[in-house]
């Protein structure tokens, strides 16, 4: 462990065997509860500026001093079989048959009790193993900051293998607004650095950058009015499997090289692994995206589809039918999920990232046609969900998700 200021808690990990958590987090909004955040959480003990922590899980004694939340024996341990630096990482486990604790489905660690400055830095690498973070259409918080009570204010979560920013509305701070930081990459390291000024007004900003990118330049609120500064924690909490299951039954990931700073940091102090990109790389502003219907067997384009369109293969005058995303010229790639009802819902039958012009459902050939080959949709209904990135990679996302549904005949 690297701590450069001095923490003290009840409570800490013995050497790097087996962790058994104690004390209270947040509840999420689903939970209707207020809970007492537990006085025994590490307290900032000196003023010392710039870098306040960095723990890289290679030390004899790891998060001595942080105050960790889990239930069972496989909740939270050092191993030394995967690592983003060095030779050991943090490994996360939450079972949907986990004992709660603190009045939730968590394995979870408290990094910072109260941000001690409006301004701040934060970072952590993490890994998803694609065999314990399977699809689940539910979400997760993997980080999180939290005021007094009631539901984080800010934190990035996961769902549908997507990574998500999720902050009180700049209208209601009752409500959420919620912005795609794109898909997971599964089975590979991906760094997280946030620089975030802490505050309840217009004034406040998120800024996030992956792998050394800048995905995120967010202006608004982001903390509850009247609640004080916010706290930071890192891990699994899954508010769901407080009530019920979920399309999988256990969720884990690594974590490795978990830190915050005040404003005398920079990004290089945070991003290790990565080659910086600092330019901003965030297209604001983006034109709104449209769908138009694609007569893939001659090459052309009708009008823009709006939601419960219905589309006549006999007017089209073909099966070989697309859709093209008509988005703003700085787009790189877009990513189509194509939805056919069921009698059990609509069921994910197609996805496809093209990361080249003319984007296209059902791609094309590589030499800018509308060719897809000879697979035909059906009759019936369906829904598509359309995303934009300002990579080849599909890892910036530019602007919202859209979406819309349709009908052929």
């Amino acid at each position: 462990m690297k701590s450069i200021t001095n923490l003290t808690c009840k409570s800490f990990l013995a050497g790097i065997t087996t962790v058994f958590f104690a004390s209270s987090c947040q509840l999420d909004e689903s939970q209707q509860l207020e809970v007492q955040e537990s006085t025994e959480v590490a307290e900032l003990t000196t003023k010392l500026s710039g870098l306040l922590f960095s723990e890289d899980f290679e030390g004899d004694d790891p998060l001595r001093g942080v105050h960790t939340q889990g239930a069972e024996d496989h909740s939270l341990r050092v191993v030394s079989w995967r690592a983003f630096e060095g030779k050991k990482s943090a490994f996360f486990q939450l079972k949907s048959s986990d004992k709660m604790i603190a009045n939730g489905m968590r394995s979870e660690i408290l990094v910072s009790s109260e941000a001690p400055d409006q301004d701040m830095w934060y970072s952590f690498a993490v890994i998803f193993p694609e065999d314990l973070y399977e699809y689940d259409k539910s979400n997760e918080s993997i980080s999180q900051w939290r005021q007094n009570s009631g539901g984080p204010s800010l934190s990035l979560r996961t769902a549908k293998d997507e990574l998500y920013v999720r902050v009180i509305s700049k209208d209601n701070e009752k409500e959420w607004e919620t912005i795609n930081l794109g898909p997971i990459i599964k089975n590979k390291w991906t760094e997280f650095a946030f620089r975030i000024h802490h505050s309840s007004g217009d004034e406040g900003s998120v800024e996030i950058w992956r792998d050394g990118n800048k995905v995120l330049n967010y202006k608004g609120p982001n903390m509850y009015k009247g609640m004080g500064m916010p706290h930071w924690k890192v891990g699994i909490y899954k508010s769901i499997w407080n009530k019920k299951k979920t399309d999988t039954d256990v969720r884990a990931l690594y974590m490795d090289n978990i830190r915050y700073g005040d404003n005398n940091v920079s990004l290089a102090d945070l991003v290790t692994g990565s080659v910086l990109n600092l330019a901003d790389v965030v297209i604001m502003n983006p034109e709104e995206p449209k769908l138009l219907v694609a007569n893939a067997e001659n090459e052309t384009l009708g009008g823009s589809i709006h939601p419960g369109e219905i589309i006549y293969y006999s007017r089209l005058g073909t099966k070989k039918f697309s859709l093209f995303a008509d988005v703003d010229k700085r787009v790189e790639s877009v990513h189509f999920d194509l939805y056919q009802e069921t009698n059990n819902g609509y069921k994910l039958i197609h996805s496809l990232l093209d990361s080249s012009f003319p984007f296209l459902m059902f791609g094309d050939n590589g030499n800018g046609n509308f060719y897809f080959g000879n697979s035909f949709l059906e009759e019936g209904r369906y829904r598509v969900e359309v995303a934009c990135y300002g990579d080849e990679k599909g890892l910036i996302p530019v602007g919202e998700k859209f979406s819309t549904t349709f009908k052929l005949y």
